[in-house]
């Protein structure tokens, strides 16, 4: 089976003369033919529709350490940055570049979440014809962001899982991740329970807009059972370093239900904390070791 996603970039008031919702003077319109399984998210944050969100305080689950990040060519990429950003600060301190406190700023993993050659070739829609495909550096490299037919900042789910096994692979370590469904029962409350109940954040691809379609990859980090109030997940909009967990009823996408859940990305490391090198890697600093004894040699 397979959908037709429109996918729309809109030129606003509000970006040419810095006026707040106002309405789209121009528009560029795409269609792409894409399975059913590889659903989309997401625009840029100027754009989205966000909803109304419950910021309210709640004594739900949820995990402390989890970094919140400014939206960064992509709520994909930016969602897995925060979970990435989790497994970092909890001993898998080669994920990022940076370390300990480090790793809460946006502007010292920006090059882990989409490199600046990702962002020069694939940022431009169409893509810019006259550079080379980049080398898989960056978290938008394995997610496949804004590469054509794609506009600007959206990834398909069907990569989301390919962009935490190869990004942490790429740093030294092995971790699963695998997708599973909201609307076919796949993927269920108490998954969602076990993840945080087992220090795991998610990632979820959701309907922000409550019109029924997946249109944004969050980072999910607790979760709030509020009795005959209903359950409740906890997540970061991908909007602000500086955000706050908001909450929005477990339940699946709907009209008129804004951050209905569509997917559920599940991300379990499998290697210890320390990073295994690679064989070349190993090769190679061997070989370095073995230059360094020579020259020791040689000076003795």
């Amino acid at each position: 089976m397979y959908w037709k996603v429109y996918s729309f970039t809109f030129i606003t008031t509000a970006m040419l003369f810095g006026l707040a919702n106002k309405p789209a003077l121009a528009f560029s319109f795409t269609t792409i033919d894409e399975p059913s399984s590889t659903l989309l998210g997401c625009p840029p944050p100027s754009l989205a529709e966000l909803g109304s969100a419950d910021t309210t305080s709640s004594e739900g689950n949820y995990l402390t350490s989890v970094p919140a990040y400014d939206w960064y060519h992509g709520c994909g990429p930016t969602a897995a940055a925060s979970v990435i950003g989790y497994w970092d600060l909890n001993g898998y301190v080669n994920l990022f570049d940076a370390s300990g406190d480090e790793v809460f700023l946006t502007s010292n993993v920006a090059d882990q979440i989409s490199s600046p050659e990702h962002n020069a070739k694939y940022n431009p829609t169409p893509d810019n014809p006259l550079l080379p495909i980049p080398a898989s550096t960056s978290i938008a490299d394995w997610f496949g962001t804004s590469k054509d037919p794609l506009n600007y900042g959206w990834s398909y789910l069907s990569q989301a899982d390919n962009a935490f096994t190869g990004y942490t692979n790429y740093r030294g370590y092995q971790f699963n991740s695998w997708n599973e469904s909201f609307s076919t029962g796949e993927f269920t409350w108490e998954d969602l329970v076990l993840e945080i109940d087992s220090q795991r954040p998610l990632m979820f691809l959701v309907d922000s807009r409550g019109d029924g379609y997946t249109d944004h990859f969050v980072p999910v980090l607790g979760y709030d059972d509020r009795g005959v109030e209903g359950k409740y997940y906890g997540f970061y909009t991908t909007w602000s370093e500086n955000e706050t967990i908001v909450w929005r009823e477990f339940q699946g996408m709907s009209q008129g239900q804004p951050w209905g859940v569509g997917y559920g990305t599940f991300v379990q490391p499998v290697s210890r904390a320390t990073p295994e090198p690679s064989p070349i890697l190993s090769l190679l600093a061997l070989a370095g070791l073995g230059v360094g004894l020579t020259r020791g040699r040689q000076q003795s």
